[in-house]
């Protein structure tokens, strides 16, 4: 008996079967119209689910490194800052960050580094509040003006004012630009314009020749409610300081005298309402 040869039998299964089978049509690969993120944020590396962006460190519990540890690794992210690797002071800063007891400059300092990359926004605000909320003795007058430029950064004015403030107790000799840059900073708080002009006459004193700290005293008071006569003062004394020197301010200067000055004047009494039956007579 023949058998029917491997090529025919093969033939005759694909015809019974409908003839040879047609791949499918490749399946069109749709474009993201979402732009490609070439930086990827970088994940925690003990919990691959947090994002830095919008979660900020867990509760601290781990113990801190011992303090010779923590002094080279401040030494060694204080290098890498001047040599402008921010990358690597935080890479030298992360063992000391969120442990017990607290490091006030190491999580300062980590912050500062942080800032400075996209995507950490909520890590960096963990990392400066635990920083300004304690006045590390150990941390010097530039620490707290590097603190203070980060926090402004952050909008957290009122925290860069408390940083300033930290600042002045470490200077041995403030100047006039140091007091005037805190009441800079106080001007952006609420409920703070008092303090502010407080700190421009301490800088005019610094700095009598820098008048405009007089002027800029006088009208932050002029906001406050209650200090317009303090402020009539100050704005009067820079009139005169100027005069004959910058006319061209002086009709400006003159009308805002004039309205601190009437804020001062008590407001023209008004007869009382005369009401139903006044001025009567009595009847007999």
């Amino acid at each position: 008996m023949l058998r029917p040869a491997p090529a025919v039998l093969v033939a005759v299964l694909l015809a019974a079967c409908g003839g040879t089978p047609t791949p499918p049509a490749p399946t069109k690969v749709e474009q993201s119209t979402h732009p490609v993120d070439h930086q990827p944020i970088a994940r925690d590396p003990h919990n691959p689910f947090r994002r830095p962006d919008r979660d900020p460190p867990p509760p601290r519990s781990e113990p801190q490194i011992p303090a010779a540890e923590l002094d080279a690794a401040l030494a060694a992210a204080a290098a890498a800052r001047t040599a402008g690797d921010d990358a690597e002071v935080a890479r030298v800063l992360f063992p000391c960050a969120n442990k017990i007891p607290k490091s006030t400059r190491c999580e300062g300092e980590l912050a500062m580094a942080l800032a400075k990359s996209p995507g950490r926004k909520a890590e960096v605000q963990y990392f400066l509040d635990h920083a300004i909320a304690d006045d590390d003795p150990a941390a010097d007058a530039d620490f707290y003006a590097r603190l203070a430029d980060a926090l402004l950064g952050q909008s957290m004015q009122q925290q860069a004012a408390v940083a300033l403030q930290r600042r002045l107790t470490r200077l041995p000799e403030p100047g006039a630009a140091d007091y005037a840059r805190l009441s800079e900073v106080l001007q952006g708080v609420p409920q703070r314009e008092a303090e502010a002009a407080e700190w421009l006459q301490r800088a005019f004193e610094r700095d009598p020749f820098k008048l405009q700290y007089l002027r800029d005293a006088g009208v932050l008071l002029s906001q406050v409610p209650g200090r317009s006569a303090e402020a009539l003062v100050l704005l009067e004394r820079y009139r005169d300081a100027i005069r004959g020197i910058q006319p061209e301010e002086m009709d400006s200067l003159e009308r805002r005298i004039a309205q601190v000055r009437s804020q001062l004047e008590p407001a023209p009494a008004t007869a009382p309402a005369q009401g139903r039956g006044a001025n009567r007579g009595t009847p007999d």
